[in-house]
């Protein structure tokens, strides 16, 4: 019965030291990254700290031995917060699962871009774990996730009772608020952001519809050219300035319902330089001189070209009267 006992204690004690390694292991005001190959954590490749999630790796892999398609990642770690509540905002491509205290506040497993999510969470004031965790199917890569505390703005019933989902339709929150129930133009950014004409940057756009998907996507480049505006359902785009200048670029988001919205985080400033000015205008051509002429010998001085051009000339005025007689 005592061996009995001593084997039980020891394995409660191992038990325990495992799981005080395992809560060891994520760290206090940054994040543990877990960074696999793989849409759903299938080969592990290393571990790193990061200090926060906001990433954009466009068609790039986010670190050594990672694919630049199909990734997966997986970040924990507790962060300090005061009593009240506090919207936590993300903006994935592609899929995002985010869990406050175990709890999932956010699911939204599927390719997916330009698409926003806010939800709202009362928190007691002390420490909470925050796990993300984050796939890219293929193309475009990134992820932003962050949070700030707010104050209720209303307390009235939403449209249509407030039974709906974050990211497709209204969240419900309690107090409520009146940011989760309107749309908004949330994110624009772009690369390169300057360099000489003719200059191609590509820009991905980000919406938030609390009621639906956002209908369209308004890019307006800015420069004034035939194709400076164009509208589409895809939240990506590119655009090559053809003329230098400072130009401001801007995006315009159609919600579910018609709605437009812009903001000024939907602006980007683009420096362009280059060989133009006020339209198109050639390259300066620099006429050649005798002294970059290469040198052939016989013709490189004066003295030689007279001794030669003078009884050529004499010749030749010879021979003219001569044979005009005949």
């Amino acid at each position: 019965m005592r061996r009995i006992i001593t084997i039980a204690a020891t394995i409660s004690l191992l038990l325990f030291f495992v799981n005080s390694v395992h809560a060891d292991d994520i760290p206090t005001g940054v994040y543990k990254g877990d960074y696999y190959n793989g849409q759903n954590f299938d080969s592990f490749v290393f571990s790193r700290q990061d200090a926060a999630i906001n990433f954009n790796w466009w068609m790039g892999s986010p670190g050594v031995g990672v694919n630049k398609d199909s990734f997966s990642i997986r970040w924990q770690g507790r962060f300090d917060f005061s009593a009240g509540d506090w919207e936590f905002r993300a903006l994935p491509d592609d899929g995002i699962r985010a869990f406050v205290d175990g709890e999932k506040i956010i699911d939204s497993w599927k390719i997916q871009h330009g698409t926003f999510f806010k939800v709202v969470k009362n928190l007691s004031a002390g420490t909470h774990l925050i796990v993300v965790e984050y796939y890219e199917a293929d193309q475009w890569a990134g992820i932003g996730f962050n949070w700030v505390k707010v104050t209720p703005q209303s307390v009235t019933t939403p449209p249509g009772g407030g039974k709906v989902t974050p990211g497709v339709t209204a969240p419900t929150a309690s107090p409520l608020y009146k940011g989760l129930y309107v749309s908004s133009c949330e994110n624009l950014s772009g690369g390169p952001l300057q360099g000489d004409a003719p200059l191609e940057v590509s820009f991905s756009g980000a919406g938030y519809d609390p009621f639906g998907a956002i209908a369209a996507y308004i890019f307006d480049f800015g420069d004034k050219s035939d194709d400076s505006k164009l509208t589409q359902e895809d939240s990506y785009a590119s655009h090559i300035y053809d003329k230098p200048g400072i130009y401001t670029a801007k995006l315009t988001i159609k919600d579910s319902k018609g709605n437009l919205r812009t903001s000024d985080v939907c602006k980007l400033k683009i420096t362009i330089g280059g060989y133009y000015n006020e339209g198109y205008t050639e390259p300066t051509v620099y006429p050649a001189t005798a002294s970059t002429l290469p040198k052939t010998g016989i013709f490189d001085s004066a003295l030689s070209l007279i001794l030669i051009t003078v009884p050529m000339a004499i010749l030749g005025i010879l021979l003219n009267r001569k044979f005009s007689k005949l």
